[in-house]
């Protein structure tokens, strides 16, 4: 059991809904942070102010929209946080050979540059609707935004990622 409470059956139903969601979280999360500690940090955040907000969490039409969304404020305050204190980018380019990288070739290395050169909006944007089927409108809601400036994000996002790949 992750988390406790008086009542088993809301407990059960938070663990089961925790495992289930856990790894689109820590995907999403990885996508915008890119580092696998503070992407590990944004789910665990994300699960306790779930525990905290239950109400809010198993009232909503999508509990596993509602994390998400969570989980995306969440990993964006905390990447301006972390660029505030001057927190360095990943670079896969150090240690590109290494076992435990299996996504360390050239085309990776020049892809994790190029996504990098966006902004945490346009990474958020792209992320969730290239990297995990959400419509426009849907990530215009895990955004908190609407979806006229979610098409704004991805196209910048869209147009930096190919001119970045293509001077690469």
């Amino acid at each position: 059991m992750l988390f406790r409470s008086s009542d088993p059956a809301l407990e059960q139903a938070f663990d089961e809904m925790a495992g289930l969601e856990s790894q689109r979280l820590f995907a999403v999360a990885l996508s915008i942070l890119r580092d696998e500690g503070e992407a590990q940090d944004a789910v665990q955040e994300t699960l306790v102010r779930a525990w905290r907000s239950q109400g809010s969490l198993f009232r909503a039409d999508s509990p596993g929209r509602w994390l998400t969304r969570v989980c995306v404020n969440h990993c964006i305050s905390r990447r301006r946080y972390l660029r505030s204190r001057g927190w360095p980018p990943l670079d896969l380019s150090e240690g590109a050979g290494s076992s435990r990288d299996p996504g360390s070739s050239a085309q990776a290395i020049d892809m994790d540059r190029a996504y990098r050169q966006l902004s945490l909006k346009q990474r958020a944007a792209v992320t969730l609707t290239y990297g995990h089927g959400y419509s426009i409108d849907e990530c215009a809601a895990l955004m908190s935004c609407r979806p006229g400036t979610v098409r704004t994000h991805v196209a910048r996002g869209l147009a930096t990622l190919r001119k970045e790949l293509r001077d690469a």
